[in-house]
């Protein structure tokens, strides 16, 4: 089975895992930003003072969503500086995965409504823009949660594969 004994190879193991969840976060956490500061923008612009009431609502609710997306995207590694003292273990593991994984709920929601904006703002009907951010909506959600949890349904168990 290796020259390793098994303790080592599950630290490695472990240390993979939390290298591929660090990583994670930091594919999707530049996107947060860039979309947070975009969102700021559009709000000291010109334009924004003729957006009718409910998009400015939508918008900065779409704000609040980005922001709370961006904070548990940056949790994990605050977490792993102070509670784990840069240490890899099981829990920050699991901590982390949560804090990804959740942080998409509110990125989603938050494109989803800034979608509404935009196309309220070039179509002018609340009805178009309200149908095409919850078809973006149900797209986001669906691809990330919906087709990734049949997914994994659909694969074997590792406690029933044979052994190797």
């Amino acid at each position: 089975m290796g020259s390793q004994p098994r303790d080592e190879r599950a630290k490695a193991e472990l240390k993979d895992k939390i290298v591929q969840v660090l990583t994670e976060s930091r594919v999707v956490l530049p996107g947060a930003q860039a979309l947070l500061g975009f969102q700021f923008l559009a709000m000291v612009s010109n334009q924004f003072p003729t957006l009718p009431a409910a998009s400015k609502f939508v918008h900065v609710g779409s704000l609040m969503a980005i922001a709370l997306s961006t904070i548990w995207l940056m949790t994990p590694a605050a977490y792993h500086r102070i509670v784990e003292d840069g240490q890899a273990s099981q829990r920050f593991l699991d901590f982390a995965g949560r804090m990804v994984v959740i942080a998409l709920i509110p990125l989603a929601l938050g494109l989803a409504s800034d979608f509404y904006v935009v196309v309220q703002r070039v179509s002018g009907a609340d009805w178009i823009a309200a149908s095409l951010a919850a078809v973006l909506l149900c797209g986001f959600l669906g691809f990330w949660f919906g087709m990734t949890l049949l997914l994994r349904s659909r694969r074997p168990h590792p406690r029933l594969l044979p052994a190797a």
